[in-house]
């Protein structure tokens, strides 16, 4: 396999590990808003449930358990799905700090892979110049700078 692909197939997964790490942070995010969501309504079903309470409590009613069952099992079905949740949030961020650490790996190859092609192509240019053409560039910035108008040519 050529140099080149070899940098493309590593820039490809760095792109690829990237790509996963964004999925998993989506995934994060989406799981908080669900999870303030689900806090809300709580909210409401306790206000909810403290109405019908106060509502008995005023009237000198006997408590109806037909009243409260459906809002504390709602409630109850609530706090569950906030714990499937956070399950999912950990999960997503335990293969989150999994893909970004490949992605710093995949960053320091890819940098790696490049410095030693810049090498390559540095060794190239000089096994391609013409015989002398270094040294007659040396000698002529020599010159450059021993004329008494060697400011001016700068």
């Amino acid at each position: 396999m050529s140099t080149f692909e070899e940098l493309k197939d590593k820039a490809l997964h760095a792109a690829s590990v990237t790509a996963d790490a964004a999925k998993q942070l989506a995934i994060i995010s989406k799981c908080r808003v669900q999870i303030v969501a689900e806090q809300e309504k709580i909210r409401a079903l306790y206000a909810k449930l403290g109405k019908v309470y106060y509502k008995d409590y005023v009237t000198d009613e006997e408590p109806d358990e037909a009243e409260y069952e459906p809002l504390c099992d709602s409630i109850s079905a609530h706090y569950r799905r906030i714990s499937r949740l956070r399950e999912l949030m950990e999960e997503a961020k335990s293969n989150y700090q999994a893909v970004k650490k490949n992605s710093k790996e995949a960053k320091q190859q890819r940098a790696e892979e490049e410095d030693r092609l810049m090498v390559l192509a540095n060794e190239q240019k000089k096994s391609t110049n013409i015989d002398g053409e270094d040294d007659l560039l040396e000698e002529l910035n020599n010159l450059n700078h021993d004329t008494p108008y060697g400011e001016i040519l700068d």
